[in-house]
């Protein structure tokens, strides 16, 4: 056994796949492996440098950071002793299986925390329990030790499932289980328990499966014990002591809570009868009789006089020479006596109650005798027995049916037509149509549903629903009446041969065509026409009151044999005669005449049937009889048939209904509304669960919010706008959004790491998790739906860092509690790497920095020198849960002021747009004059004078779905460069552009810098916006890049309220020689050209716009554009 295991742990090696660990886990790996010998199968996973790929053998499994998980040892060759410490090094293990290994004592008790399953197989050192034991989720201990100990259940009450067992089939050690109920407090954890004891604890309060084994020295009297197991659904008993058998201890059978029971002991013969009637919940129910000495349950006879009346299975292994009655499991899905050494005939079967499909199975017995007419309504397998005579027709007419292996289910008796059968006579189908769903019932009509077919609009097979006798298939519509269908053609396909049968699916009486007759020497009559039968018992013929004796019958040819000839009674062929045909309660009367060999064309009714207040039909010679109706059937909209003198309902109730004909009211189906069964009803509980109103005429819901999905709109679609993350130590997390009044299995992951849920309402998650650094996904699963970010969650820093580090210690000093720089004298800008440029209100003499806001566009300039950048808010996109375009909306030139809004500053210009009735689009630029101090989401920060502010938001923009997210546009065109005559080297003329700040990683900002001419741009946009009031992590991307213009998203989560805000300053570098900007402004004389930036802003937000800086968010990453690409497309632009 030891050497099999190590085989199949050398095959796994094999098939495995390429990952690596970090290098305390490999070096804790390495020690593990030499310790257990396995050093060997490490040869074929070492790579070129010599280090062996753990992850990629059967040894470990890695998570998707190189991690490893679960570990799979097994000792080979060596004597080495392996302790718990030896598992300390690896951080997120939580699973080991280990076999064939010498362990220490105490290896279950000091591994580390995060082991949660563990097993141990056949191990020196674990052979017992001692203590109270840790909590794991799974503890598998199997072991062949002799000690004799006890174990009590305080000591496993907080392991979810648990098995100390022997390495043998029954199981058995020498264990005492004892209940110490006063040292428990955790009744629930416990799922499972699999045990060997000697005495039978008290398990009152649990409610684990239990899979129980009783040990050689089993004390009897502990039996009463076993009432107390009313909180399992699941037993499993084993005792399996040769020299000791018992009886099946009644109390299980009072357990009335039990859904599937196994016994499998040494019974004694029982002195009587079993009732297992009181087990109500039980399904399964399986008896094993281990005995070996001739005395056994069976012996006389199955000893069992009730069955539970839910039960669905029935499974006996053992000795069972009498086969048993079938009366009490006529209703059971499964009865299984195979391998039973049963040596008798088999007795009748009872069709169940209701319609079901029921198996039978007696292989490998010595059953003798025939097999009875009744077993046809059945799933069976008679293989391997003695039986003889002929096998019914029901199963030989399917021999040839391979799929359902028929003909082998039969093989290995003694049957006269096993090799060789006769033609399948004993078919009887019949069809009737309930609402959309086609009933085929019958005799014979085979063991496989997709043999049959039909002409019939629906499904191409049937699905069987009891064997041989009962089939259904949905119709796509049921309407077949309309098309004048009154019968449908049925094809049963049975190997290479085809079985066709035209079926009526309408209540019709017999219409015969013709009739001939062939004379006084045969006798013999035939009648050709439509809606007879194939059932040879439901037909009978009367010729002028002389029976004829049916021989065959279709559904369109009768052929009978009379009891004397016609002759013998009137005169021909001069004579009318009466042909009467009665098919089931149907009977159709014709009055023809008959020639001595054929017959005559001549047809019509008999004068004497038809009286004043019946009709004759001549092309058919019945009389239909003119009835009324018992009441007015229009008062219910519905209309007289006075052929049959009922009612009809209107629209023939829909096909949805069953129609009254004595009134004309329709018994309308459950699920359909309205006098006529044409309204359909909507799922839920009340309708549409009060969330949405239902449209009848398709029986759907039309959910009253985006919040509410499902077709009874009974779940939440729950989603997450804003978040309050923990630092990188972790800690409390908050979760802002909507998730409803139910929270089923609720959960969130973030990163690899599950939050573990603290608290939840409708708006409010609150879960604890564990540490972690930069931008990780986000999860929230409940009530089996799920919402997912990529983006939204940011590990707090514990200490901030600062754009640049500030430049240099001569630049400024960083404020780790802000991330924020503090410059030192007249330095300035985000990363204190420039100086201002010149302003009049400071005094200074450079060229100054305007700002511009066009009233009639809604967009912003802003220049300094030969600098000028202009920006424009072009688009709001609404983006799908997979970044697919659910809308898409223009917003450029569409801007409007606001004629109600008083605004005293000048420097401050506002925009409205409105999307639908509701939402509405805010534009707020500012122009900064002089430094200024902000605070926005929670973060303090300074503008510098002559500086562009832009703020956008917007509010209750109306989403398709509460999974959709929102994402604004701004495209930033380039305006003329021109070519100063101010002191600038032709190395100050070209164009740098550092995009190392644009990270997203930084807890407050990103930010870009753009210089020319000594010029430095900052673009700073703030990593946080506020969702709904409430401050969240966001990020940025480029949408595309021209020669002219540069387009930036800064997308949104799911929220009714969003706002933004970044801002741009045109600053002097920090390099810059003394009055080099001392000349002339020359901006007027355009030289050459070069485009900017286009900037495309992600919705609720604000964003700042500034000289050549930008930025893009998409849904999963933040995207910049690398230094060395802005190099040269500026450098090119600039060549122009």
């Amino acid at each position: 056994m030891k050497f099999q295991k190590i085989f199949i742990f050398i095959m796994i090696l094999l098939f495995s796949r390429t990952k690596s660990i970090s290098v305390e886990e490999y070096n804790c790996m390495n020690s593990i492996i030499n310790l257990l010998g396995l050093g060997v199968f490490t040869n074929s996973y070492t790579n070129s440098t010599g280090q062996i790929q753990y992850c990629t053998t059967s040894f470990a499994t890695c998570d998707v950071n190189e991690s490893i998980t679960q570990l799979l040892l097994n000792q080979f060759f060596t004597t080495n002793i392996i302790g718990t410490n030896s598992f300390t090094c690896f951080p997120n293990l939580n699973s080991i299986s280990i076999s064939q290994t010498a362990l220490t004592l105490d290896f279950l008790y000091t591994l580390p925390t995060t082991v949660k399953f563990l097993k141990v197989d056949g191990c020196s050192g674990v052979t017992n329990i001692t203590a109270k034991l840790p909590s794991y989720d799974s503890l598998i201990v199997i072991s062949d030790s002799s000690d004799t100990f006890t174990v009590y259940l305080s000591w496993i009450q907080n392991i979810q499932f648990f098995q100390f067992t022997n390495n043998k089939y029954y199981k058995m050690i020498n264990s005492t289980f004892i209940t110490d109920f006063e040292n428990i407090q955790n009744y629930t954890t416990l799922q499972s328990l699999s045990f060997s004891t000697n005495i039978i604890p008290d398990l009152t309060g649990f409610s684990c499966s239990i899979e129980m084994t009783l040990g050689n020295s089993f004390q009897s009297s502990s039996l009463d014990n076993l009432s107390t197991f009313t909180g399992s659904k699941e037993l499993k008993f084993w005792y399996n002591n040769n020299l000791k058998s018992i009886d099946l201890p009644l109390q299980l059978l009072q357990l009335s809570t039990l859904k599937n029971l196994e016994i499998n002991i040494n019974f004694k013969i029982p002195s009587s009868q079993y009732d297992f009637s009181n087990l109500t919940a039980l399904t399964i129910l399986q008896l094993m009789d281990l005995s070996s000495n001739g005395n056994n349950l069976g012996k006389n006879g199955l000893p069992i006089s009730k069955l539970p009346p839910n039960l669905n299975g029935f499974y006996y292994a053992g000795i069972l020479k009498k086969s048993p009655t079938m009366d009490i499991f006529k209703n059971i899905q499964t009865v299984d006596f195979s391998l039973c050494e049963m040596n008798d005939t088999l007795k009748e079967v009872y069709p169940p109650t209701n319609y079901g499909t029921n198996n039978l199975y007696f292989q490998n017995n010595t059953l003798y005798g025939t097999i009875p007419q009744s077993y046809c309504n059945f799933i069976t397998d008679f293989s391997s027995n003695t039986l003889s005579g002929d096998i019914p027709n029901c199963f030989t007419c399917y021999f040839n049916d391979t799929v359902s292996n028929v003909k082998n289910k039969f093989s290995n008796n003694n049957f006269s037509n096993y090799e060789t059968q006769g033609p399948c006579t004993s078919m009887k189908p019949k069809l009737i149509v309930d609402g959309t769903t086609l009933i085929l019932y019958g005799e014979s009509l085979g063991f496989n549903g997709k043999l049959i077919k039909t002409n019939a609009t629906g499904s191409s097979t049937f699905t069987m629903i009891q064997p041989s006798s009962y089939f259904t298939l949905n119709l796509r519509t049921t309407n077949v009446y309309a098309k004048g269908a009154r019968a449908l053609v049925l094809t049963w396909t049975v190997g290479s041969e085809i079985r066709r049968f035209t079926l009526p699916i309408v209540t019709q009486a017999p219409v015969p065509a013709n009739v001939t007759y062939s004379g006084t020497l045969l006798n013999q009559v035939e009648i050709n026409g439509e809606f007879f039968t194939y059932n040879i018992t439901d037909v009978s013929v009367l010729v002028s009151g002389i029976d004829c004796i049916v021989t065959s019958t279709t559904f369109n040819q009768i052929k009978c044999t009379l009891m004397k000839g016609l002759n013998e009674s009137i005169v021909l062929p001069s004579e009318f005669v009466f042909v009467d045909i009665i098919v089931g309660s149907n009977k159709t009367s014709v009055y023809i005449r008959i020639q001595d060999t054929s017959y005559t064309n001549k047809i019509k009714c008999n004068p004497e049937l038809c009286s004043s207040n019946t009709y004759c039909n001549l092309n058919d010679g019945i009389c239909y009889p003119y009835l009324e109706c018992p009441s007015d059937c229009e008062l219910n909209d519905a209309f007289c048939n006075h052929g049959n003198g009922m009612c009809e309902c209107k629209n023939n109730c829909s096909n949805a209904g069953t129609c009254n004909g004595s009134n004309g009211i329709c018994s309308c189906n459950s699920d359909r509304l309205f006098k006529d069964c044409s309204g359909i009803q909507c799922p839920g509980t009340p309708v549409c669960s009060n969330h949405g109103t239902c449209d009848t005429s398709i029986g759907k819901c039309k959910c009253e919010s985006i919040v509410w999905v499902g077709n009874a709109c009974q779940d939440t679609q729950h989603y997450v706008n804003a978040i309050t993350p923990s630092n990188e130590n972790g800690g409390k997390v908050l979760l802002f959004g909507w998730f409803g009044s139910t929270h089923l299995n609720s959960s969130v992951i973030i990163g690899s790491q599950e939050c573990i849920i603290t608290s939840i309402n409708q708006t409010v998650i609150e879960c604890d998790i564990g540490s972690g650094k930069g931008v990780v996904s986000t999860f929230v699963y409940q009530n089996s739906m799920k919402w997912s970010s990529q983006t939204m969650y940011k590990y707090q820093s514990i200490q901030l860092k600062c754009p640049n580090d500030c430049t240099s210690s001569l630049n400024g000093n960083c404020d780790t509690t802000k991330g924020v720089c503090l410059c030192i004298g007249n330095f300035t800008g985000i990363d204190c790497g420039s100086y201002p440029t010149s302003n009049p209100s400071d005094g200074n003499n450079g060229p100054k920095t305007n700002t511009t806001v066009d009233d009639n566009t809604g967009s912003g300039s802003i220049n300094n020198g030969d600098v000028d950048y202009q920006v424009s808010i072009t688009t709001l996109l609404e983006l799908g849960f997979d970044g697919s375009v659910i809308n898409r909306y223009n917003l450029s030139g569409l801007w409007e002021k606001p004629n109600n809004l008083s605004n005293t500053n000048s420097n401050t210009h506002t925009f409205t747009q409105t999307i639908g009735k509701n939402c509405t689009i805010t534009s707020t630029i500012e122009e900064v004059s002089k430094d200024k101090d902000y605070s926005f989401a929670g973060i303090d920060f300074k503008v510098s004078g002559g500086s562009l502010k832009l703020s956008i938001r917007i509010l209750n923009y109306p989403y398709s779905s509460a999974l959709n997210t929102l994402q604004l546009q701004m495209k930033s065109s380039t305006l003329n460069y021109s070519t100063s005559k101010c002191a600038i080297t032709s190395e100050d003329q070209k164009v740098s552009v550092d995009s190392n700040g644009f990270t997203n990683q930084n807890d407050n900002l990103n930010y870009l810098t753009i210089t020319k001419n000594n010029r430095k741009l900052y673009g700073r946009f703030l990593s946080k916006m506020m969702s709904d009031g409430r401050s969240t992590f966001t990020t940025s991307n480029i949408v595309s890049i021209t020669d002219i213009d540069v387009n930036v998203a800064l997308n949104l989560p799911h929220c009714d309220d969003c706002l933004l805000d970044p801002d741009f300053s045109i600053l002097l570098n920090s390099n810059t020689k003394d009055n080099v900007e001392t000349c002339d402004d020359e901006s007027d004389k355009k030289i050459s050209t070069t485009t900017i930036i286009a900037i495309c802003v992600s919705v609720g937000g604000a964003a700042i716009l500034g000289a050549a800086g930008y930025l893009i968010y998409r849904k999963n990453f933040v995207e910049v554009l690398p230094s060395t690409i802005s190099d040269s497309k500026l450098r090119k632009m600039n060549k122009k």
